[in-house]
């Protein structure tokens, strides 16, 4: 049985999704949160096998949660059920470990269709998404393992740490220094050594400055900033 837990802030699309694997003898939602820091728990207390995830939710961007996730569980596959269907997205979402991207404009079983790709460990793209841009953006040798291992051979920028690269994320995002402390479970005051260790490698004294040092890292897309 696959476990499957939906992160939807819209009680249409959650009650729709829930109903489509509720008919479904091999797949099962054992749970839903409606916001970023409720999946956070939701997460750590169930253990699903796979995580349906939008990127638009009420207090942090769906894009920031699926590296949160992993870390927490790393053998979960995130699936991100969304509206947008920007490149500059799909590439965030794929980069940052997401297994599946379907829009919700896709047909309903593109999505369960991704869930069972996700269980054999296989990409799965919705039928509208731009298939060449993915694979310029992947190249031939991605290995999607590598996201996950935090000792892989892809550096981060700065020499960021994985934890100072979520939470500079999250600074991005907009968080203070005590949301961001919830989601991650740590101290408001271990954020602000975080903090200040990203200013410090990224050599930056403003927000301004912080923000070209994502741009040119393509840690941000500008234009959907």
């Amino acid at each position: 049985m696959t476990r499957i837990v939906i992160v939807e802030d819209h009680p249409l699309v959650l009650k729709a999704v829930k109903h489509l694997f509720g008919e479904k003898d091999s797949m099962s939602v054992v749970g839903e949160a409606h916001s970023g820091k409720a999946a956070v728990d939701k997460i750590r207390e169930l253990r699903p096998d796979v995580i349906i995830l939008d990127i638009s939710l009420p207090d942090i961007n769906g894009l920031d949660l699926c590296p949160l996730f992993l870390d927490i569980l790393p053998e979960v596959k995130i699936i991100f059920f969304t509206m947008h269907e920007e490149v500059s997205c799909i590439h965030r979402a794929l980069g940052s470990g997401a297994i599946g991207y379907v829009l919700k404009s896709s047909r309903v079983d593109c999505l369960v269709e991704a869930v069972k790709q996700a269980r054999k460990g296989k990409y799965y793209l919705g039928p509208e998404v731009n298939q060449s841009g993915i694979k310029g953006f992947l190249g031939r040798d991605y290995d999607p393992a590598r996201i996950k291992d935090k000792s892989g051979p892809t550096p981060l920028p700065a020499g960021l740490s994985t934890r100072e690269f979520q939470v500079l994320q999250l600074v991005l995002d907009g968080s203070t220094n005590r949301k961001i402390a919830d989601l991650l479970c740590l101290s408001p005051k271990t954020i602000e050594k975080h903090r200040a260790n990203i200013m410090e490698k990224s050599k930056s004294r403003t927000p301004m400055d912080l923000f070209r040092f994502a741009v040119k890292n393509q840690i941000i897309d500008p234009e959907g900033w």
